[in-house]
């Protein structure tokens, strides 16, 4: 498909369909660090972010070199594992940026029956387009103040390039590859970070319903300890970052609800 077609605001996806293996979401809950029974039979939302990547894939939308900037997910109702989920998808919008463009999607998660249960919104820089000067996208602070630890983990190697395995970027498994891009290691998959923030929530609450949003600020080699610190507001967790080892924001999250 040419880049003129594909960028286009406005321009609606081809539908698709796909379930999630349970086999599937316990090897990259495993590589993830995470128990995967803390979600029993139930989809965990993350697991939603490669099938849309696929969506993207199909159009001629390129992976590779891209940067996921922010992600967001409402979930009404959560998804079965091996359950049947239809996914349609428009460009909301397309904004420039020196390294190409900004191009915003959203997308909507539904049964076979045509119930919505999860709806969606992603941000990325594709390394296509006129390449000009960019405001970026707007981001919550990187304050600290007021947040405390409640997880810390440090990623394997072997595990972040075995949760990427079919993603088919190589920047998340080739030293080389990533060398190429201007990083000192490979780099765990965004999506790695929203399993993290969702682990906390299941243990706190099992919510069946919540609305969170991501914003991508700086990546998570291969081999980084990450910390997990949350901020409270009226006794529940209103926002959370994921510390890289040198104390920074690797990613923001901000609890719209839960």
């Amino acid at each position: 498909m040419s880049e003129a077609l594909v960028l286009e605001e406005g321009f609606v996806f081809p539908k698709k369909s796909f379930s999630v293996a349970k086999a599937d979401q316990v090897r990259k809950l495993i590589c993830s660090g995470i128990d995967p029974e803390i979600y029993g039979d139930a989809v965990d939302v993350a697991m939603l972010g490669l099938p849309t990547l696929r969506v993207l894939m199909a159009c001629g939308i390129p992976i590779l070199g891209g940067v996921h900037l922010s992600q967001r997910f409402r979930q009404k109702q959560a998804f079965l594992l091996e359950q049947e989920i239809t996914i349609t998808g428009r460009i909301l919008e397309i904004a420039p940026h020196p390294r190409g463009c900004i191009l915003k999607c959203a997308f909507e998660y539904a049964r076979q029956d045509g119930t919505v249960c999860v709806e969606a919104v992603r941000s990325g820089i594709l390394p296509i387009g006129a390449k000009e000067p960019s405001n970026g996208i707007s981001r919550p602070s990187e304050e600290l103040d007021g947040f405390s630890e409640i997880s810390r983990r440090t990623l394997v190697p072997e595990k972040v390039a075995d949760y990427s395995s079919e993603a088919g970027n190589l920047i998340h498994s080739d030293l080389d590859v990533a060398r190429e891009h201007g990083f000192r290691a490979p780099i765990a998959a965004g999506l790695m970070g929203i399993h993290f923030y969702q682990e906390a929530l299941q243990q706190e609450y099992s919510p069946s319903t919540f609305d969170l949003e991501v914003w991508f600020r700086r990546p998570m080699f291969w081999d980084d300890t990450l910390s997990l610190v949350a901020r409270e507001n009226g006794g529940r967790i209103a926002a959370m970052h994921l510390l890289t080892s040198e104390g920074k924001p690797a990613s923001n999250c901000v609890v719209h609800a839960v």
